[in-house]
């Protein structure tokens, strides 16, 4: 059994002799140390079969002369018989080769980061801090730590009461739990409550601080609304003591604006030519390469757009992955003379109005009345009018005490 193992290694023949001396042909092998096994002799006594070693069979020109017999190889078994196959199928088990090693290499390498169990923080801004502390997608498992990435996001994140970090084959699982974390009031430092644009008061209700302004009177942008400096007077009005508090209250302001927005009846329209070419970009490691120049074959375009479409292969996979392709789009255009209709006027014109107001919403104003219009006259559209908006004042700023001492208390007052 052992000398057909190794004898593998070596090459094995199935081998089929033709003679009348079969029976001394065999013992003939024997005396020379050559090993024959599988030995089946036919039915007629002059033809036998057997296995022999690569290196036996070459032995046995001598014993086929003594023995008259003629062998023929049928089977040829053993590693140099692969070797010599895959010689003339190189290529072939080139690419098996190739393949088993791209196998292996990415075997050998995290291709996915997953995050389960979080509510507040997004599996975005989790991935996006590991990739900045070298833990991505691609990068080989062995360099993983999973007890010190463990560490390291409970001392990133400290509303995580519970995390795991485990690696499942290419796969890095993050599993964490969040905690309430019980936040320390902070105490506000003394400050006015301040007017944050023109406007009339309209309302307001004073709960720390003393009011500076009343219902219906007019104050300027950084005007003190509300004072965070409380006198304490005790009997015969005598200042007893000074405070410094946050002022606190809800002073409602109303600002009127005048609206303007003009549109010229002519312009230049954009047309497309229909004349367009791709230009295919690859960018790996920050480097791009055109598969041609551009510009060359953009000389005859005196005008054009440029509309860019692309993607980073394996986003998904990793941050870092180095290949990005982009499509730019050259689309030759020109511009024509044109006339706005009221139709088209007003809707262009009632867009940038809607767009005003949702900005002013944005900034929390609430509009209250509009009184805006549309207009047309020989040249041009324009919609005008006026805008009254009120907001809740918020703004503070902060009171110094070192310079508001009682010597300067009139100061601190204003």
């Amino acid at each position: 059994m052992t000398h057909k193992i190794l004898g593998w290694f070596s090459g094995i023949l199935y081998v089929r002799a033709k003679g009348k001396e079969a029976e001394r042909f065999v013992n003939l092998c024997r005396n020379h140390g050559i090993v024959l096994w599988g030995i089946s002799v036919g039915e007629n006594g002059g033809e036998i079969s057997f296995y022999i070693l690569l290196k036996d069979f070459y032995r046995l020109r001598k014993i086929v002369r003594k023995s008259k017999s003629f062998p023929v190889v049928k089977k040829r078994i053993g590693f140099p018989f692969i070797c010599g196959y895959m010689k003339k199928n190189i290529s072939f088990f080139l690419g098996v080769f190739c393949m088993f090693g791209i196998l292996f290499f990415l075997s050998g390498r995290i291709w996915e980061i997953k995050v389960s169990g979080q509510s507040y923080h997004t599996k975005e801004s989790i991935i996006k801090y590991l990739n900045q502390k070298d833990i991505y997608g691609g990068m080989a498992k062995n360099k993983v730590n999973c007890i010190r990435l463990r560490e390291m996001l409970r001392k990133k994140y400290r509303d995580i009461g519970w995390i795991s970090v485990e690696k499942t084959g290419c796969l890095l699982h993050i599993r964490i739990k969040e905690v309430n974390l019980i936040k320390k009031e902070e105490k506000k430092k003394a400050a006015h409550l301040v007017a944050e644009h023109d406007g009339t008061i309209v309302s307001i209700v004073t709960r720390k601080g003393t009011a500076k302004v009343k219902a219906g009177k007019k104050v300027k942008k950084g005007d003190i609304l509300i004072s965070g400096v409380v006198k304490i007077k005790g009997d015969g009005d005598a200042l007893v003591e000074t405070d410094y508090v946050y002022a606190d209250g809800d002073v409602i302001l109303e600002e009127k604006t005048d609206y303007r927005d003009i549109l010229e009846k002519r312009y230049k329209k954009k047309v497309y030519t229909g004349r367009e070419r791709k230009i295919y970009e690859w960018n790996l490691s920050g480097k791009k390469f055109f598969l041609y120049n551009p510009l060359n074959n953009l000389e005859s375009y005196k005008k054009y757009d440029i509309i860019r479409k692309g993607d980073v292969f394996g986003q998904k996979i990793s941050l870092r992955f180095p290949v990005k392709l982009n499509v730019k789009i050259f689309r030759e255009v020109k511009y024509v003379p044109a006339f706005y209709t009221k139709e088209e006027a007003k809707r262009i014109l009632g867009e940038r109005y809607r767009d005003e107001r949702e900005r002013r919403k944005e900034q929390g104003f609430q509009m209250v009345r509009d009184s805006v219009y549309f207009k047309a006259s020989e040249n041009r559209y324009a919609y005008e009018g006026s805008l009254v908006f009120q907001k809740k004042q918020e703004k503070h700023r902060r009171i110094h005490k070192k310079h508001n001492t009682s010597g300067r208390m009139r100061t601190a007052l204003q």
